[in-house]
């Protein structure tokens, strides 16, 4: 008993060093300098949070991402003792599972002790959200261990304070972690650190270590970081490391990272912009229950949109703002918004920006159409659209690209022109459709005639597309075709519109005609298919 005492004596206080995300936007050269960092530091333990690799829901791309970050991470494997934590670019189906439990040799759920600290690891990966289900689950973890010595809950995301999850499943989340009593419970995936103690225990979300943050600021805690915490048997102390600096767990609560996410994604509700009318239409929505301020600034892009500078008080009821507009030419650039205000019981300052969707309509005149990969005379009727946009909404510097719809009630097809680029590099179309189901119809089409078809589901999952399109391909002296065939049946269809995205990536030059891209059908364009 005594030799025990001792050897708890000298094992506390234990250094655990807490590695974030790398995935989203990986930055190698960040996530290295994070590695050093923690070699230099020389924890006692280091403690990843999950998603490593970048698949993207390629299987292919994950192996080789796997095989060139891994000697990277052997500098801490190989030195100290490393709990791996999976995320959902590491996991995403049984097959990246196997590729997993592989690499790193670790179950994605289970338990382990190190230093006289049991690591509880739960494997949200492929979880949308925290369910009933999931709490049976978390229970089964923690009935293996001894609750009385000290544990950590570690898991990818952190459900408790994302915000849209079921509040009374979060509720008795915590009601299980009070009554067993981890010293920590943390999470990562939203690459943003907060921090706050309930009952006792500290609930975390841990920064990005390897993802770009092109405009760091840590006090809304977006910067890339590694954590640092210190463990004693009763309690925990943790910072957050970066090269400015060394921030207590105070900077940022998962009161003000929720609230600054939700004044992000629900203040402003605008309608799209349509060059045909006079005027915009912008909404915004209160998100707290107490006045706030806010200030708009718009840089109108090609709109001429009036006025660009408002200040308006919201309180408890949404307040509809009027604009005019004179649009020019091309929709893009389209007007970005500047928002400023406080939020939260601090009055934390807040800026973002907001793009104004442009909502762009084509139609699909019914035609008889030869699938060919040429534009036979009378197929598809003029004008062809233009104008599309990079990734930041400016115009999009690829080579001259336009293109036409035509339907035949049957199907729906697109016909693509492109200039061919300057210099030899890989060149695609890419067509992005709502489907039935909630699903998404993914479609990329190569200048050589290959295509790469996916279905990407309700459930968050890549699956191949296997029918029910065709394409064909055309080249010419200068430039290339492509022709391509939907059946309508496929198509989720809203008054006889179908939602569409239509893109090009040439080499480092990419153009989408409706900005932003995505897969969401509410930022699509919009296809009227002729009866």
């Amino acid at each position: 008993m005594t030799s025990m005492l001792l050897i708890l004596l000298v094992s506390f206080p234990v250094r655990i060093a807490v590695l974030g995300d790398r995935t989203g936007s990986p930055d190698d050269t960040e996530f290295e300098i994070a590695v050093s960092a923690i070699v230099e530091m020389s924890p006692d333990i280091v403690l990843s949070v999950g998603d490593f690799v970048e698949g993207n829901g390629d299987v292919e791309t994950a192996v080789e991402d796997w095989e060139n970050i891994l000697p990277v991470l052997q500098r801490l494997t190989t030195a100290f003792p490393f709990v791996y934590t999976p995320g959902n670019n590491d996991i995403w189906n049984e097959e990246t599972a196997e590729y997993w439990r592989q690499y790193t040799g670790t179950e994605p759920s289970r338990t382990e002790e190190i230093l006289g600290i049991t690591f509880v690891v739960w494997d949200s990966s492929i979880e949308s959200e925290f369910t009933a289900e999931n709490l049976e689950t978390v229970k089964d973890l923690i009935d293996g261990i001894n609750t009385d010595d000290p544990w950590i809950f570690t898991t990818h995301k952190p459900f408790w304070f994302m915000a849209y999850q079921d509040s009374a499943a979060v509720s008795d989340f915590k009601d299980i972690m009070e009554e067993s009593g981890p010293l920590a419970v943390i999470g990562g995936h939203i690459h943003l650190f907060a921090a706050e103690r309930e009952n006792g225990i500290l609930y975390l979300s841990v920064g990005p270590s390897g993802s770009a943050v092109p405009e760091p600021d840590p006090e809304t805690g977006n910067f890339t970081q590694l954590g640092w915490m210190t463990v004693w048997p009763d309690s925990v102390a943790f910072a957050a490391v970066d090269a400015r600096g060394v921030y207590s767990e105070t900077i940022n609560t998962g009161e003000e990272m929720n609230l600054a996410y939700l004044y992000e994604e629900q203040l402003i509700r605008a309608r799209p912009l349509e060059q045909e009318l006079e005027s915009a239409v912008m909404t915004l929505v209160p998100v707290e229950n107490k006045p706030r301020m806010v200030t708009l600034s718009i840089d109108p892009g090609t709109w001429n949109l009036n006025p660009e500078t408002l200040d308006m008080v919201i309180n408890d009821q949404p307040v509809d703002l009027v604009f005019t507009q004179s649009p020019e030419g091309s929709p893009y650039p389209s007007p970005v918004v500047t928002v400023s205000l406080e939020y939260g019981s601090r009055d934390k300052e807040l800026q973002f920006d907001y793009s104004w969707q442009v909502l762009r309509i084509i139609n699909a005149f019914h035609s008889e159409i030869v699938l060919d990969g040429e534009r036979g005379e009378g197929e598809y009727r003029e004008p062809f659209h233009t104008n599309f946009a990079d990734f930041s909404g400016q115009p999009a510097p690829i080579p001259e690209t336009r293109f036409a719809a035509a339907t035949d009630g049957e199907k729906l097809y697109i016909f693509m022109e492109m200039v061919d680029c300057p210099v030899d590099s890989e060149d695609y179309g890419g067509f992005i459709f709502n489907s039935l189901d909630d699903a998404v119809l993914w479609l990329k089409v190569f200048r050589d005639g290959s295509s790469e078809a996916l279905i990407f589901t309700s459930d968050g999952e890549l699956i191949d597309w296997e029918s029910g399109y065709d394409t064909e391909v055309r080249v010419a002296e200068n430039g290339w075709c492509i022709e391509l065939a939907v059946e309508v049946p496929l198509l989720k269809l809203e008054d006889q519109h179908s939602s569409v995205h239509v893109y090009r990536s040439a080499g480092e030059d990419f153009g989408t005609w409706i900005y932003p891209i995505d897969f969401d059908p509410s930022s699509m364009g919009r296809i009227w298919l002729q009866r």
